[in-house]
């Protein structure tokens, strides 16, 4: 009974950890991706799309790990969660960077043509 009461206390303090980050990624991106499309960059219309990107590749990351059963040698605590989530989130930026994806890139064209269209206009 003891270790369903912690692990209940860990899940919490780990769903504490990421969702708020979730919220505070998401809003950065969209502050970046509107401060890109008002300056013209398309520098930083392309990091605003990997952006995109990793935040994307990081949720499905977060849920291929809560699909992984809990066991083994280590003791799952809260240090382990928030360990394992800024992992998986670097992860994520790494695999956004290296293009093996290419969610970005589509993205980015399609948010550059508009941005020319409305140049156009």
């Amino acid at each position: 009974m003891d270790i369903k009461n912690s692990l209940i206390n860990s899940n919490i303090a780990a769903n504490a950890y990421t969702k708020p980050q979730a919220k505070t990624e998401s809003k950065e991106f969209a502050r970046s991706l509107q401060a890109a499309m008002e300056s013209k960059d398309q520098k930083k219309l392309y990091e605003s799309c990997q952006e995109l990107e990793s935040v994307f590749l990081s949720k499905v990351f977060e849920s291929m790990r809560n699909t992984i059963p809990e066991g083994g040698l280590l003791e799952k605590s809260f240090a382990m969660e928030t360990f394992e989530s800024m992992l998986y989130d670097e992860y994520a930026k790494q695999s956004s960077k290296s293009g093996a994806l290419g969610l970005g890139d589509l993205i980015y064209k399609q948010l550059s043509a508009n941005l020319k269209a409305t140049e156009e206009k």
